[in-house]
């Protein structure tokens, strides 16, 4: 797994980073090289982690209460719907949007689940489908609904999992409009995988 480890302050994130590489993982930084630049990828021979490295989760090591203006790198990995697991004391959590996580007690148990995770793009799916009247509250609500959708996350692809009832006859344009849901979602992801009702 492919981590990008965002600090709140220089070195905060050194025990996170210690922890992941000795489980197994890479740890990348998007710290610049140059302190006066705002960003890794705005240097003039600097490169984005995001554009090139394949990210599964990113870790954020917050050191205060407030947002700080090297914590950037945890809002791109969030526009880039890649999950952002916060590490730090409860009362320095904050969100980084629907695909925020919490490291709790073990960062690395944190880290490998939300990088499969695709709540956040099930969220979003199922919102875009209820908007457009493609399905109904009650089609999609409760806790055995007729109608439900997974997505879960892999290297460079997603696996989109639409179930409903065999004799629906609006199967197939439900489970189109929930693709293209999920692609407007997340435009960054180069495979969406398409299931429907597997067995």
């Amino acid at each position: 797994m492919r981590v990008l480890l965002v600090e709140g302050a220089a070195g905060v994130g050194a025990p996170a980073e210690s922890e992941l590489v000795a489980a197994g993982h890479v740890v990348v930084g998007c710290e610049p090289a140059d302190p006066s630049s705002p960003c890794r990828g705005l240097e003039s021979v600097g490169d984005c982690p995001l554009d090139a490295h394949g990210i599964d989760v990113a870790v954020v090591s917050r050191a205060s209460t407030d947002l700080t203006a090297s914590e950037r790198g945890a809002l791109c990995a969030a526009r880039h719907r890649i999950p952002v697991v916060v590490s730090c004391e409860p009362h320095q959590a904050i969100s980084f949007g629907p695909g925020t996580h919490t490291a709790g007690s073990d960062l690395v148990a944190a880290c490998e689940r939300a990088a499969i995770s695709g709540v956040a793009h099930v969220a979003a799916v199922r919102r875009e489908l209820l908007i457009a009247g493609v399905v109904t509250p009650e089609e999609v609500d409760g806790d055995n609904p007729p109608i439900s959708f997974d997505v879960s996350r892999e290297p460079g692809r997603l696996r989109l999992v639409v179930r409903a009832p065999n004799d629906e006859p609006r199967l197939a344009s439900i489970t189109k409009s929930a693709a293209e849901a999920l692609r407007r979602f997340d435009t960054h992801i180069s495979v969406i995988d398409v299931v429907t009702n597997p067995t």
